[in-house]
């Protein structure tokens, strides 16, 4: 079996911020996804990483991200191991260490290092203490020390996974992103929700080249740093950048539109003193309106329906939207997950 030229092109590299790439390097990847897409349909054996061992630590519970790795890194010829935060010890950063409180990151990282290939790490919420960056940091905690790449499943500042997955599926259907209007709205469900879906889209939009629109009720700003990221992706690769405080004047001629629920940042650390729950529900509940129905996409250019999972029927989006809406690429999405993760693993792990 022919091994392809992308696998262990990236031999050793973390895999925890889609901006640690270039342009040129995430269109590699996409394209090993759909080189590892067309051999997975066609049932033909991608035995790239033979032996090889993938340890995923999960602090917080997962359909698509659990079971896309586990069957990722079997067909890759290797094999995975499930950790659940009962089998681990709090996740410690250097400014939380007191004498004997638990294990350092920098000592179980170091440990995996000699037993497997890559360690990959889902950490954002009650797991990060509702602090946003703070599961952000326990990745590059662990990508410090290990000696082994490190993949983030999904943090509170980032989900670099899924944003592979969202452009392998907008460039089946529209082969040149550039120039296309892609709208990354606000949509509204209860509940506390991260920052991370949101963020990484405008990142890797804005570094496709697209015409971005952020869409957002005022108070559900994201982080600074990633607005000033989206700037200069645009700078260094066209197309555009906007926000806009509208659902509907978003949406209008809109080519993508992806309506994801994240939460006003001011109701937690280090925005807030404490997390305030009520507080954020409350404010959220005052956008009920923003929500994805065939009224808003007939406002668009026929536009493409995106959004991560699970989509929350009923705030999020309607049924209607979910389930006939011939233009939707959720379930494409969902898919590509596992083609997108078998394509970075095959490239970064040793």
């Amino acid at each position: 079996m022919p091994i392809p030229k992308y696998v262990g092109s990236f031999k050793g590299k973390d895999f925890i911020n889609t901006q640690d790439f270039t342009q040129a390097e995430i269109k590699k990847i996409l394209d090993a996804a759909d080189d590892l897409k067309k051999k997975f349909r066609k049932r033909i054996p991608t035995n790239y990483l033979p032996g090889r061992t993938l340890f995923m630590i999960f602090y917080n519970r997962s359909l698509r991200t659990r079971n896309s790795f586990e069957a990722g890194i079997y067909q890759l010829g290797g094999h995975a191991h499930f950790l659940s935060p009962q089998d681990l010890y709090t996740p410690t950063l250097p400014e939380d260490m007191v004498p004997y409180a638990t294990e350092a990151i920098s000592d179980v990282a170091r440990v995996l290092s000699r037993y497997g290939d890559a360690i990959a790490i889902r950490i954002y919420g009650d797991a990060a203490k509702w602090t946003i960056g703070r599961g952000h940091r326990v990745i590059q905690e662990f990508a410090k020390w290990a000696d082994i790449p490190v993949l983030n499943m999904e943090d509170d500042m980032h989900h670099p996974f899924q944003a592979l997955a969202d452009m392998q599926a907008a460039r089946a259907v529209e082969p040149k992103l550039e120039g296309k209007k892609f709208v990354v709205s606000y949509a509204y469900s209860g509940g506390l929700k991260p920052l991370a879906v949101p963020q990484n889209e405008v990142l890797i939009t804005t570094q496709m080249g697209m015409d971005v629109v952020l869409a957002h009720p005022k108070g559900f700003e994201l982080e600074d740093s990633i607005i000033k990221s989206c700037q200069e992706n645009v700078e260094k690769y066209g197309g555009s950048f906007e926000i806009c405080n509208d659902m509907e004047e978003a949406f209008e001629g809109a080519d993508f539109v992806y309506p994801k629920a994240w939460s006003p940042k001011q109701f937690v650390p280090p925005y807030n003193k404490t997390v305030d729950k009520e507080g954020a529900s409350a404010y959220q509940a005052k956008f009920k309106n923003w929500i994805t129905t065939m009224e808003l996409l007939d406002r668009t250019n026929k536009a493409y329906y995106m959004h991560c999972g699970p989509a929350d029927r009923g705030q999020e989006v309607t049924d209607e939207v979910l389930d006939s809406y011939k233009r939707s690429l959720y379930f494409e999405q969902a898919e590509n997950r596992l083609h997108v993760q078998k394509a970075v693993m095959s490239m970064v792990i040793p």
